[in-house]
């Protein structure tokens, strides 16, 4: 049940930096000069709006196992489903990473750097605590699931480099010539998906 309680605890977190993160990379298709940067953060954006809608599911159900302690009364069929699902944001919260490091080499301005920085690195540390709760899941429940738990930093020590300096030097993107004021996306409105269904 704790470990139920704790996967809501980092997915409710990371559907926050979600929703923050596709407000900050917006105007970055906005102000796109060239197909290749507006497509390239627009594949970025459809692929943390479909992770937000799986979230908009999972969490809700993470919470009511968590408060109702009903984790008991799945069927095996159910819980196969749950640890799959589980599995899959595993495997989310390790390309939202990325997403973050990437996105650090387009801005500029030190307080959207320090921010993307920070959900980077607690980002990081949430992959690390879900690949470990998904291994004590998998071994008590190994009757009803099994999964391949292969670790996705393999050659890439996020410790090793430090990504906010080494993208300080990086060229000049797009984002960096973005003078309007960014509003700020606010934590409690949900995205689904198709919510941004205009950029299409």
């Amino acid at each position: 049940m704790q470990d139920f309680t704790q996967l809501h605890t980092i997915f409710d977190r990371t559907r926050g930096y979600i929703n923050r993160f596709m407000g900050i990379i917006q105007p970055i298709i906005d102000a796109a000069q060239d197909e290749h940067t507006r497509l390239y953060y627009h594949h970025i954006l459809e692929e943390e709006e479909q992770r937000m809608g799986r979230l908009q599911q999972l969490v809700p159900h993470l919470e009511s196992l968590s408060a109702e302690k009903k984790s008991d009364q799945l069927s095996d069929r159910e819980l196969s489903q749950l640890l799959s699902d589980i599995n899959l944001e595993r495997f989310g919260l390790h390309n939202f990473r990325e997403h973050l490091e990437l996105s650090l080499y387009e801005f500029r301005d030190d307080e959207t750097r320090m921010e993307l920085d920070g959900m980077r690195e607690k980002t990081h540390a949430d992959y690390l605590q879900v690949k470990d709760i998904m291994s004590k899941l998998s071994e008590r429940f190994s009757d009803v699931y099994t999964t391949d738990l292969t670790d996705h930093d393999e050659g890439h020590d996020v410790h090793q480099v430090d990504h906010l300096k080494a993208s300080a030097s990086a060229p000049l993107g797009v984002a960096s010539v973005i003078t309007h004021p960014q509003a700020p996306v606010s934590g409690k409105k949900g995205l689904t998906v198709g919510s941004l269904k205009g950029l299409h």
